[in-house]
This record gives C-alpha cells, sequence and structure tokens, in this order.
C-alpha cells in the first residue's frame, strides 16, 4: 500500500518544475512591460532584485513543513488559524485562484488572435485548451508532471535558440549606462513584479501529493538561479533590442521582439515557433492551477477524491473567461492595473 502510495505522488524536483512552468507566462506576458515601465533602461536587472524576497520565501515554506512532510498547505493554514479563519482564508485562495484561470484561459485564445490567427473564433482555442487539460487531469498529478518534465525541456532548448538568434539585434545603448540614479526605478520595478515568483507557495496546495519536501530549500534555491537568468534573458531580449520606450507600450513584446530574428535574411516570421512554445508553458500553468484549484476545493468539504472536481472547474473556467473582460485592451488593463 505504501509502494502504490508513492507512486500517486511527484518529488520536489517535479513540483519545482511546475511551479516554472507555471510563472513562465506571465514572465514572458508581464514581465518586460513592468520592467521597462518603471525601470527603464535598467529595467533588465530586475530579476537580481526580485530574487531576494523568493529566496526567504523558499526559507519559509522549508520551515512550514519541516515537522509535517505528509500535509498540504491547506492542513497547514488549519492547523495555524484554526478551522474558521483557516477556511475563510481558503476561501479566498480560491476565488483568487478562479479569477487566474480565467485570466489564463482567456489570454491563451487572445494570443492567438494577435499573432496568427485573427479571424478565428476565440472560443475555438479556449474549448481546445479547456478540453486538453481536462484529459490529462484524468490522469492525475503525476501524469501531469511527467508531460510537464519534457515539455519543459523543448520550451527551454526552444527559448534558448530564439534568445541567441536575438542577440545580433540587440542595442547596447538600450541597456546601459546603469548608474546610481536607477536605483529607486529599479527596486520600484521589483515591487511591481514581486507578486510572480510568490506563485511558489500555490504548489503547496497539493502537497500532500508531494514527496522529499525536505529538499525543498535545495531544489528551491537552484530554481531561484533558473529564474534569474531567464527572466533576465527575457527582458534583454525585448528591452536590449527596441528599448524601454517601445517595450512598455506593446501587448506582447517578446512575441515582437522574436518577429526581429532574421536568419541568413532568408528565414523570417519565426514568432510562429515562440509561439508554439508559449502553448507548451500555457498548457502546463493552466493545468496545473487547475489542479490547485480542485485541491483547495478537496481540502474544504474534506473530499476523498478531487478527479470529479475537474470538469465543473473547466465549465467555470470557460464560461469565466468569456466575461473577465470584454477585450484584449481590458484584459491588459486588468492584469497591469489589479492582478
Amino acid at each position: 500500500m505504501q509502494l502504490l502510495s508513492s507512486r500517486e505522488k511527484i518529488s520536489i524536483r517535479q513540483a519545482v518544475i511546475l511551479f516554472i512552468m507555471f510563472v513562465y507566462s506571465p514572465t514572458l506576458r508581464l514581465y518586460p512591460i513592468n520592467a521597462a515601465r518603471i525601470g527603464q533602461r535598467a529595467g533588465w536587472l530586475t530579476p537580481v532584485l526580485n530574487v531576494l524576497p523568493f529566496i526567504c520565501l523558499v526559507f519559509i515554506i522549508q520551515a512550514l513543513f519541516k515537522n509535517d512532510k505528509n500535509a498540504n498547505l491547506s492542513d497547514i493554514i488549519h492547523k495555524s488559524l484554526g478551522k474558521f479563519f483557516g477556511s475563510a482564508i481558503l476561501i479566498l485562495y480560491l476565488i483568487w485562484l478562479l479569477i487566474t484561470l480565467g485570466v489564463y484561459v482567456r489570454y491563451f485564445g487572445e494570443r492567438f488572435l494577435v499573432s496568427l490567427l485573427p479571424n478565428t473564433h476565440i472560443n475555438f482555442f479556449t474549448v481546445t485548451i479547456l478540453a486538453a487539460v481536462f484529459y490529462v487531469l484524468q490522469k492525475g498529478i503525476v501524469y501531469i508532471t511527467r508531460t510537464a518534465e519534457f515539455l519543459f525541456l523543448v520550451f527551454s532548448l526552444v527559448f534558448i535558440f530564439l534568445f541567441l538568434l536575438s542577440i545580433p539585434n540587440l542595442e547596447i545603448i538600450n541597456l546601459f549606462p546603469v548608474t546610481y540614479h536607477d536605483a529607486l526605478p529599479l527596486i520600484k520595478s521589483a515591487l511591481s513584479s514581486i507578486g510572480l515568483w510568490g506563485a511558489f507557495t500555490l504548489i503547496f496546495f497539493f502537497g500532500d501529493k508531494i514527496n522529499n519536501k525536505e529538499h525543498i530549500k535545495r531544489y528551491g534555491l537552484q530554481s531561484a538561479i533558473y529564474l534569474v537568468i531567464t527572466a533576465m534573458m527575457v527582458l534583454i531580449q525585448t528591452i536590449g533590442v527596441y528599448g524601454y520606450s517601445v517595450i512598455e507600450r506593446l501587448s506582447l513584446p517578446y512575441i515582437f521582439a522574436v518577429k526581429s530574428i532574421s536568419i541568413l535574411q532568408t528565414l523570417e516570421r519565426i514568432e510562429s515557433l515562440a509561439v508554439a512554445a508559449w502553448i507548451i508553458v500555457d498548457f502546463v500553468a493552466i493545468s496545473v492551477i487547475l489542479y490547485i484549484v480542485v485541491s483547495i476545493i478537496k481540502s474544504l468539504f474534506s473530499l476523498s477524491d478531487e478527479k470529479s472536481l475537474v470538469s465543473p472547474v473547466a465549465i467555470f473556467a470557460f464560461i469565466f473567461s468569456q466575461y473577465i473582460a470584454s477585450d484584449r485592451f481590458e484584459l491588459e488593463n486588468y492584469s497591469r492595473l489589479i492582478s
């Protein structure tokens, strides 16, 4: 029985991969805009400051699960605050994550409309991604994680490939000089995007499905290094190519930067490769958010199985994604002003 139970769990290394894939999408979508708008020319250094509170968060999460390695975050909250206040906190998390799920689904559809297929109805994209997520979640967290591990490798290779191709288009004047006058804007830029990596907390809502949590610190710090490097690559690739004054006005700055790539002055429109890689990220991110939502609902109502919740939550995500905003501009204002 113990062996069977372990087969239904994932390692902390795999959980961290899910977290990284989760934050990739907002990193590509929001990070360059915030860094350019607030940090301006020095915005590409924002991840260096963001990593400091993230490291503190890793140590806090390690301490939370030091004496209860088989619990999830819902259990920790209930034990710390009691049933009533703990449930109130979980309900707030649940509402926020349901909103986030709808936003991610809507952004998935909008990205296709903006970059590749402007004449296709958005419902085609949202239904397709939710159907794929529903199928995967029926297999359980282990199946999701194994898929994510492979997709993580594929995306990382594509990401590095596109960054290398962008190097000839970089303008050093867009990144330097950086002086002490940039310190305050840089701090403000870090504060504006500090919540992105705070999603590390969320994966522990299914902490009862994660093994060897005594290694949270080890893999959390490794992920910190990875996040700093990749986030700086995104910012250099966007701000470094077009400058902060252009990037802060764009809706998809990463795709816009990739469009500048030309191989031997013959092969262009390589942004379709970037969109395909972004689809991989969104698929994993939406799967993770939906699984976190059903895990919270399971804990709130003391249910024995979460699979029966996947269908109603997916239906909610589809409906809510239609009404979260009337167009792309409202969606972007929501992300910039509220989220």
